[in-house]
């Protein structure tokens, strides 16, 4: 061997997820941050030498580092500092009201108070908040709680007078004020345009805030294994603060970033990329939440009949128009779509784009796709646009969308992995924390074995492989931002990013999710060590 290294490790059992491989290898080398060798211990031992780091894994399976396609960490980062609101915290409305008052106690008379996590489907009552409930927490205080989903927010009497909302009010296009019999709001608000109208009653965020928010999210992360992440709504606030981090050198993870709309415009021409900081492109929220009944559904939901199919926050014709702008300028765009409905009005937005600009090659995205039929993945294979999946929702609402919102047919085949893996699609599997946690080994697990929070296998037919699950956190997570080249193998002139692990997820039946991490490396550094 004639390449030279700064470190090396040895005594490891390698999982390359490169096909190109015969003999699975047990050493790697890296130097100024890329694999530079990669064979047997007495191959790259031969790079050892006074000024090299040896490493001894000591038997330990080594797999790429895993790249999280989907999540907000410095949204989730700046939540935790909120009163928690989640199942596990309050598991009954009083139990809510209960932790509201308890930070009335010590928050200043007229000062906001904010919370994060509920969710109407999984609390005990079985309903959403009203503002009769927030209001025995306190009429002294503004009260958002923010719905798990981030696509609603409800809010107390107090709240609803300062930002002047009345029966009077017309909904915003794209949002909703959700009613009672005789029109009066009862304090819930679907969607972004009906939730900025109390946006200006949170408090600002204070200075550093947002960095020390990344740092927290950023620890966690490492800690599962976590090497690259696309934070997929960043403001020019927030890309300021990944551009002080990174100068700052604080920045251990590699962040691809989802500017929202005109935020472009707001920065103007952006700083160069770097090794850490990558702008991804731009994000676009087309739909909402299934279990808030706003995601754009074909067919009636479930429990709703009649021809409740929820609605688009961006109308089809506007998000044409923001399509067709964004990949103009040749920029990514990534498109939530929760609902089908919303999938057919993403695919005709982006077709009619690549029609006009056909000297224009992108690989537009779709996100969620929680229900993507049959016929849209073979379209979607056509028009050359790839998906990010949100497979967790079978673990956390699986059994609900079965047997509420969707129905047992709709509800089996959420995410359909199988699916999409069958087509040649390329794809990644993600978390969207704070909806969900952040933990790429069970997530790949939900994908393999499709179990709910019951217990139940949600449609058999669309369990994937070990190796398919691992290859959304990996290779195939790497093609949806044409990152191949650099990122989800272990190769030769790919970055050295990768994770140590107790056990094999190769081999055979197995729980990914018992499995732990031990080590995780970016740029042949270790960030994180058990």
């Amino acid at each position: 061997m004639t390449a030279t290294a700064d470190r090396i490790y040895i005594n490891g059992d390698i999982r390359t997820m490169d096909e190109s491989g015969t003999v699975a290898p047990t050493a790697m080398a890296s130097k100024d941050g890329r694999f530079v060798a990669v064979g047997s211990d007495a191959e790259i031992s031969e790079l050892a030498g006074p000024s090299v780091e040896v490493v001894d894994l000591d038997g330990a399976v080594v797999v790429p580092g895993f790249i999280e396609t989907h999540l907000h960490p410095m949204m989730w980062g700046l939540m935790l500092g909120d009163v928690e609101a989640t199942t596990g915290a309050c598991p009954t409305i009083d139990a809510v009201v209960a932790a509201l008052a308890a930070r009335a106690e010590t928050t200043p008379p007229g000062e906001a108070i904010q919370a994060w996590g509920f969710d109407d489907s999984l609390v005990a009552e079985d309903r959403g908040l009203t503002t009769a409930d927030l209001d025995r927490a306190s009429t002294q205080h503004p009260i958002l709680v923010r719905h798990l989903s981030a696509h609603g927010v409800y809010v107390n009497s107090v709240a609803l007078e300062k930002a002047g909302i009345t029966a009077a009010t017309v909904d915003p296009e794209g949002g909703v004020i959700v009613r009672d019999a005789d029109g009066t709001p009862t304090g819930e608000l679907c969607e972004i345009p009906a939730m900025s109208l109390v946006h200006n009653l949170a408090p600002a965020i204070a200075p550093g805030a947002s960095r020390l928010a990344l740092l927290g999210a950023q620890d966690v992360m490492a800690s599962v294994g976590v090497t690259s992440f696309h934070d997929m709504y960043v403001t020019s606030e927030m890309y300021d603060a990944y551009r002080e981090l990174d100068d700052a050198g604080e920045l251990r993870l590699r962040a691809r970033l989802y500017l929202g709309h005109g935020v472009h415009d707001q920065l103007g021409e952006l700083a160069d990329s770097t090794s850490h900081v990558t702008v991804g492109g731009v994000k676009l929220v087309s739909d909402g939440s299934i279990q808030l009944h706003t995601a754009a559904l074909s067919e009636p939901y479930h429990d709703l009949g009649g021809c409740h199919c929820g609605g688009m926050a961006i109308p089809s014709g506007a998000l044409d128009a923001l399509v067709s702008e964004h990949h103009g300028a040749g920029r990514q765009v990534a498109i939530h779509t929760n609902g089908d409905q919303a999938i057919d009005h993403a695919l005709d937005a982006i077709a009619r784009a690549k029609a006009a600009h056909p000297d224009i090659d992108i690989a537009h995205r779709l996100e969620h796709v929680q229900t993507l039929r049959e016929d849209q993945i073979q379209r979607m294979v056509e028009v050359g646009v790839v998906a990010s999946i949100f497979v967790n929702h079978v673990y956390y609402w699986g059994d609900r969308h079965r047997d509420r919102f969707l129905g047992p047919d709709r509800g089996e085949r959420i995410s359909p992995v199988a699916s999409v893996v069958a087509a040649g699609l390329p794809y990644g599997l993600h978390c969207d924390c704070p909806v969900t946690p952040v933990n790429p080994l069970f997530t790949m697990n939900t994908a393999v074995h499709r179990l709910t929070r019951k217990g139940h296998v949600l449609g058999a037919q669309q369990c994937v492989s070990t190796r398919d699950a691992l290859s959304g956190y990996t290779t195939a997570a790497a093609r949806i931002t044409g990152e191949g080249s650099d990122k989800g193998r272990i190769a030769v002139g790919l970055l050295a990013d990768f994770v140590v692990l107790d056990g094999d997820p190769l081999d055979g039946p197995v729980d990914l999710s018992e499995l732990k991490v031990l080590r995780t490396v970016v740029g042949g550094e270790t960030i994180f060590e058990a």
